[in-house]
């Protein structure tokens, strides 16, 4: 299998490509400036030595003479690469370097600009300065030079400027490298505390970063936290499964007891009928715990959908009180204080299981000869429903576990409950978007707020 590269490799490649673009770019500029600046230096530095050599071949007879008769060297008909080349009145060479035969059949005309020309493929700017000799033959002087600068010219004229540039490029790629493993770092400690959490299976692990700010940082925070949701939720099933099997163990136990009783020892109708009971007993209470359960599973991974209307929590709370007013045991009067008409959007059959399961844990909790307060009551856009007991009340650490599945405080563990009905009641007001809140001093009762 080929083997692919690494980020950091990758990385540092293309910030390379993209520099030696850039690079390329910016040289094809320089160029394309450096060609347009050159010509018009070309033609002005044409036309000032041609306009020089003129005037001093004009105002020199002397000189005149020794340079048309080929006293002079032929070095000054070569002034900063043009070449020079002196004509007679009828455009008969006289002087100058014989190199460009082609340009004898060019006649003079007048004019304050260089001319171009194509000269075997090459071009080539020329320029005329004609020479006014008082009593005699009139001459002219005509400099050509080399049209373009190619970019072997400027490369050759430049060539450390352009030797540099590959060393920059190597230099380039090292330093992205450096940098780059420099700024993955994290991403590799990320990878490492991953790998090693899902070797281990230890969720308790946690990717170690310093806190710059930056996306990565972001990143390590929010994978630690996934790491921490993951954490909770993992023990809260570890707990969840082992309290339900807990739960589930001792009805069952009680069934197979009795069965195995009715089976050995039942020898009358009566006894049959006893067994017969409790087993039945036992079958509700493991119904009702089962069908719990399933509400929770559907509420929490949303495999069933309970539709919302505009209802009356009015009636629906009252309807409540009515209900546990008629059954309540050990004399507790439920005392209601319900405003009229307060309407909201909610799923009918939950809002009233909520509000029974509130209720009955202000009973069950609530002391002998005691009271029980549900208040409902609008405020704003807001509805607030309370319950309220005098019974035995909470400490802190009770009420810091209240909402946990399966939880019942130690003052309660002989109570009928199953310790889902306030995890129920929390999860029902999620589901409506609201909030739910506890205040309790033991011996002083307990007041649960929601808030919708």
């Amino acid at each position: 299998m080929k083997k692919k590269l690494s980020l950091k490799l990758r990385i540092s490649l293309w910030f390379t490509l993209f520099l030696l673009l850039i690079t390329t770019a910016f040289l094809a500029v320089v160029m394309s400036v450096y060609k347009s600046y050159s010509s018009s230096t070309i033609k002005e530095n044409l036309t000032e030595v041609v306009e020089e050599e003129a005037s001093e071949l004009e105002e020199d007879d002397d000189l005149r003479e020794s340079v048309i008769s080929g006293e002079e060297a032929e070095v000054y008909f070569l002034r900063d690469d043009i070449k020079l080349i002196i004509y007679d009145e009828d455009g008969n060479r006289v002087a100058g370097l014989s190199l460009y035969e082609e340009l004898d059949d060019e006649k003079y005309q007048k004019s304050d600009k260089p001319k171009k020309t194509e000269i075997d493929g090459v071009s080539y700017y020329y320029y005329d300065k004609k020479i006014s000799v008082r009593h005699g033959t009139d001459y002219y002087v005509r400099g050509i030079v080399k049209a373009e600068v190619t970019i072997f010219d400027i490369a050759k004229a430049h060539k450390n400027v352009f030797l540099l540039i590959p060393i920059l490029i190597i230099i380039a790629f090292l330093g992205g490298y450096f940098l780059t493993g420099r700024f993955l770092m994290p991403i590799k400690k990320i990878d490492e505390t991953t790998e090693e959490i899902r070797l281990s299976a230890d969720l308790s692990k946690r990717i170690e970063f310093k806190d710059n700010g930056d996306e990565l940082s972001r990143l390590s925070s929010h994978i630690n936290a996934m790491f921490d949701t993951l954490e909770d939720n993992f023990e809260a099933e570890k707990q969840f499964t082992s309290s339900a099997s807990h739960e589930l163990r001792t009805p069952v136990s009680v069934i197979l007891a009795q069965c195995e009783y009715a089976f050995e020892n039942a020898d009358s109708k009566e006894d049959f009928l006893e067994s017969i009971a409790s087993i039945q007993k036992q079958g509700y209470k493991m119904s009702h715990l089962i069908e719990t359960l399933l509400l929770f599973t559907r509420m929490e991974q949303g495999t069933e959908k309970y539709p919302m209307e505009m209802a009356s929590l009015s009636e629906i709370v009252s309807s409540s009180c009515e209900d546990f007013g008629l059954i309540a045991d050990r004399n507790i009067e439920v005392i209601t204080m319900i405003e009229k008409d307060v309407k909201k959007e909610v799923n009918k059959e939950l809002f009233g299981l909520m509000v029974n399961n509130l209720i009955q844990n202000a009973i069950r909790y609530g002391k002998e000869n005691g009271h029980v307060y549900v208040g409902l009551k609008k405020d704003g856009e807001k509805v607030i429903l309370s319950v309220a007991d005098d019974g035995i009340g909470m400490t802190d650490e009770e009420m810091s576990h209240i909402w946990d599945i399966f939880y019942r405080g130690d003052k309660s563990r002989n109570s009928k409950g199953l310790g889902l009905g306030l995890s129920l009641v929390k999860k029902i007001v999620k589901y409506h978007n609201g909030n739910i809140n506890v205040k309790s001093n033991p011996g002083e009762g307990s007041t649960f707020i929601c808030v919708f």
